[in-house]
């Protein structure tokens, strides 16, 4: 695949008015884009066939073969499309088994805005990808993670048009596991916040959605994996940190004034920013448990021993999953990055970059190790930055005052 073709997207629906309506909708981008569309399953397999797409766009209630169907085949023969479930029509009892075929969901109706944002998206991932040795990795990779079910419920309900705290906490607790685990974290000393906290529609309210998406996401992610196949890689430590991490990046961001988006943005990137270690454990259980083996008796960075190994690091890897998801480009952005130096000016990537520092500083000051590895860089070039330890202190008092709190 050249990275100077255009990038290029097939729509498929069995309603004429709906390819009109993205024919006019996308018109502007006729001239950038390659743009296909067709009016059943059958016809897109065919137009696949024929031609190079990136990205496929369907809907799942089609008469022959439907959604789910054509998702499983393309996902079998053209497994590197992204795939994007676009439907106004996500039942629980049936379509939401169609979004362990998908890479992400949009909801009928949507916004000019978003459809274009995620297509520009995933144009922008296959042209970081041909241009990083990542392409080589993903070659050897067997299965990536699915978009879990019920964080796509989320997305549905709260892009719907009468969503409310109310409907959307009613939706988490239908999962009393999911609920469980939001109200251990959300009423921790970590939070703050000023009572008890004992229904996921509270929650909700206290929370935003954006920081429940981001408990949602990384829950979920965590729970896809076969702990048994994971040599190694202690997940329930990995769940620690990365929770830890989340909580320090937001406090870093905060204290740095920075606005609430980005905060919640830092939450978000510092729960994820280790995902891709689950999936290089996942599809290479025995190569590399030896990496890890390697970097605790080298005492070198996991990152740095897993770029010789794999041509590529869990960093670049969990980005790229990310980003298949559709998560926040500036997320994606700062967990491929937040291994690297943390730049003078404190943005999203160097709260990122320095709460996973901090998370495996802090650990070690509390005479503990880190089970997936030792972060040596941790100790060292970080300290340099003119505000670490400011931050440090922040994070520590944190963690103080969950200690106080137990």
């Amino acid at each position: 695949m050249s990275g100077s073709r255009r990038g290029a997207v097939l729509f498929v629906d069995d309603e004429p008015r709906v390819l009109q309506g993205l024919q006019r909708m996308l018109r502007r981008w006729r001239e950038e884009w390659t743009l296909g569309f067709v009016e059943s399953g059958r016809e897109a397999i065919a137009r696949l066939a024929e031609e190079p797409f990136d990205v496929l766009v369907t809907d799942l209630r089609m008469p022959g073969m439907g959604g789910e169907e054509l998702l499983r085949a393309v996902k079998e023969h053209h497994p590197r499309l992204v795939r994007i479930i676009f439907s106004g029509e996500m039942d629980p009892a049936g379509s939401f088994t169609a979004v362990h075929l998908a890479h992400r969901y949009l909801a009928k109706p949507c916004e000019p805005e978003a459809l274009v944002a995620a297509l520009t998206q995933a144009f922008a991932l296959r042209r970081w990808v041909e241009a990083s040795p990542l392409q080589g990795l993903l070659g050897r990779i067997d299965t990536l993670p699915s978009l879990p079910a019920l964080y796509a419920r989320l997305l549905s309900e709260i892009q719907a048009p009468h969503s409310s705290p109310r409907r959307v906490g009613e939706l988490i607790e239908r999962d009393v596991g999911m609920t469980a685990k939001i109200l251990q974290v959300v009423n921790s000393a970590f939070f703050g916040l000023p009572r008890q906290v004992v229904n996921a529609q509270d929650a909700v309210v206290l929370l935003g959605y954006d920081t429940l998406k981001a408990l949602v996401l990384s829950s979920r992610i965590f729970g896809q994996f076969d702990t048994r196949r994971l040599h190694g890689l202690n997940v329930e430590a990995l769940w620690e940190h990365s929770a830890r991490a989340g909580l320090f990046a937001r406090t870093i961001a905060a204290a740095e004034a920075l606005p609430r988006k980005v905060q919640d943005e830092a939450f978000t990137a510092g729960m994820l920013h280790d995902i891709g270690k689950l999936v290089l454990a996942q599809n290479f259980p025995e190569e590399y448990a030896a990496a890890l083996d390697d970097a605790r008796q080298r005492q070198r960075p996991p990152a740095e021993v897993e770029q010789v190994r794999f041509g590529a690091s869990h960093a670049e890897l969990g980005a790229y999953l990310l980003g298949l998801w559709g998560i926040e480009e500036g997320v994606v952005q700062a967990i491929a990055d937040h291994h690297q130096p943390l730049a003078p000016a404190a943005g999203l990537p160097e709260t990122v970059g320095a709460a996973n520092r901090l998370a495996h500083v802090l650990l070690e000051e509390d005479g503990r190790s880190h089970a997936a590895g030792p972060e040596p860089e941790a100790g060292d070039g970080a300290r340099g930055h003119t505000s670490f330890g400011h931050w440090q202190e922040a994070c520590r008092a944190l963690l103080m005052q969950e200690v106080n709190h137990v």
